[in-house]
């Protein structure tokens, strides 16, 4: 269910985003100053730390971007092999830029000098990377316990929202045996779509399969409804190769059938909206409010908070789910960041 939530095995992941990349460059920056104000250094101080500066961030962003390139290759490797490789490509860009420096920064010719001071640099360079690695292992550690922690209460919600049409729906089936074999027989294929969905759900479908999905849960309502239910998709035609997590619009349109049209003598329309923008999905589900509020069912509020900690938890926040309820109308809103198919 919640296995989707990225598993990442990469030791340094934490490198590759803003704040990382931030650190290191301060990190490296702190040293050069050290480096540069030491006692007993002759020369221009000020002219000394500008190319102390530019050697420590060019083998921190040349060891980074290496790293980077080579994530893919390493996320599924053992933590040895990945801080082996950590170091050697730190070291081996130190190498590179303390004989590129030697020559054009600090006018070394000698061939021992040389060595001396590549040796040198990889020997502090080589320090920094075990202290910086015990961080990223502590960094490491606690993103992996946030992770587990995550996946068990996205697992335990998961367990409340087990859609109940799934018994109403084996009662239909079982009614439509007697009338329509092939209506019972549909019936019961999309019930075993929905009840599939139901087990994996929090894993990541294409939104063409989701909107399918929740299509199916409406054929079985229809049965067991009738002309009580009819609804107003207004989706595009072509949808474009987007992920989301399985079982986030049928919710929603579960909510509105269960209050707005199970609740009511007459039956009621249920409008589905489905917005793409340039960086979000946009779900929207109305439905008429049908009865007085002595007569709702219960529960409608637990499950929509429910469906807001499903999307909280699996976008870290930056899902919203809104409720207005205006001239009679229960609207509800998910708003969530698109995925790329195939990139989560």
């Amino acid at each position: 269910m919640s296995k989707s939530l990225k598993n990442d095995g990469l030791l340094f992941s934490a490198l590759f985003n803003e704040r990382g990349v931030l650190a290191s460059l301060i990190v490296s920056q702190v040293i050069a100053i050290v480096l540069a104000f030491a006692p007993n250094v002759e020369g221009d101080i000020w002219l000394r730390l500008g190319i102390i500066s530019l050697f420590m961030h060019l083998i921190v962003l040349v060891g980074t971007s290496a790293l980077y390139f080579c994530r893919f290759f390493l996320q599924n490797r053992t933590q040895a092999f990945q801080l082996s490789l950590f170091f050697i490509f730190f070291l081996l860009s130190t190498c590179i830029f303390s004989i590129l420096f030697s020559h054009f920064a600090f006018d070394i010719d000698n061939t021992n000098n040389l060595i001396y001071f590549t040796l040198r640099n990889c020997i502090i360079v080589a320090l920094l990377a075990a202290l910086f690695v015990q961080f990223l292992l502590i960094h490491f550690e606690k993103e992996q316990q946030t992770k587990a922690l995550s996946r068990a209460e996205l697992d335990a919600l998961q367990a409340r929202i087990r859609p109940h049409f799934l018994y109403n729906s084996l009662n239909t089936a079982a009614e439509l045996t007697h009338h329509d074999a092939d209506a019972a027989e549909q019936a019961i294929l999309a019930l075993a779509a929905l009840s599939q969905a139901a087990m994996h759900s929090g894993k990541n479908v294409s939104l063409e399969d989701e909107v399918t999905l929740s299509k199916q849960y409406i054929a079985l309502e229809t049965w067991r409804f009738g002309n009580r239910l009819s609804v107003d998709w207004q989706i595009p035609n072509e949808l474009p190769a987007l992920s989301i997590p399985c079982l986030t619009l049928q919710p929603l349109i579960e909510n509105a059938v269960c209050h707005g049209v199970e609740t009511s003598e007459h039956g009621a329309e249920i409008k589905v909206e489905l917005h793409i923008t340039t960086g979000y999905i946009t779900m929207i589900v109305s439905n008429p409010i049908t009865i007085s509020n002595a007569q709702t069912r219960p529960n409608n509020g637990m499950a929509l908070e429910n469906i807001r900690q499903r999307l909280n938890i699996y976008y870290k926040n930056k899902a919203q789910l809104t409720i207005t309820n205006k001239n009679d109308v229960f609207r509800v809103k998910v708003v969530i960041p698109k995925l790329i198919e195939g990139s989560v």
